[in-house]
């Protein structure tokens, strides 16, 4: 009987694990319903700011990979391939969430209202920020 309820319970914690990892990935209308809220200067609680960071980072990780390898391209190729990136419409639609999401977690960090789990993950997103600044300052 211990086995039985020991599996099940192994089950459990593997399909939460499961369910909160899928939570992390990008998600357009969770976005487009942040940036409306950002937008509208609705009110914004910190389970927002926490959707805003995971999908920030969701897309910064995104963007580093497509920009990543442009980087090493021959100088006339990279030009090309870099136009052909910007008319990519998922990739417009994701830097355009970046803007407006980052724009507002700036803000609420400089006016102090991150929480502290919050502000701790949004700071942990400069090393996305770093890659990504310089990925685009060589192109």
């Amino acid at each position: 009987m211990k086995s039985i309820i020991s599996s099940f319970f192994a089950l459990f914690l593997l399909l939460a694990a499961a369910c909160s990892e899928a939570g992390r990935d990008y998600d357009s209308a969770l976005c487009e319903s942040l940036a409306v809220k950002v937008e509208r200067h609705d009110s914004i609680t910190q389970k927002d700011y926490r959707q805003m960071i995971e999908q920030s980072e969701q897309i910064l990780g995104y963007l580093v990979g497509r920009s990543e390898h442009l980087t090493e391209m021959p100088a006339d190729e990279r030009y090309h391939a870099y136009r052909e990136l910007l008319a990519d419409p998922q990739y417009m639609e994701r830097f355009s969430y970046l803007f407006t999401l980052g724009s507002a977690l700036y803000d609420a960090e400089v006016t102090g209202r991150l929480d502290n789990k919050n502000r701790e993950a949004y700071d942990k997103l400069d090393e996305y920020n770093e890659r990504f600044s310089a990925i685009s300052d060589r192109l």
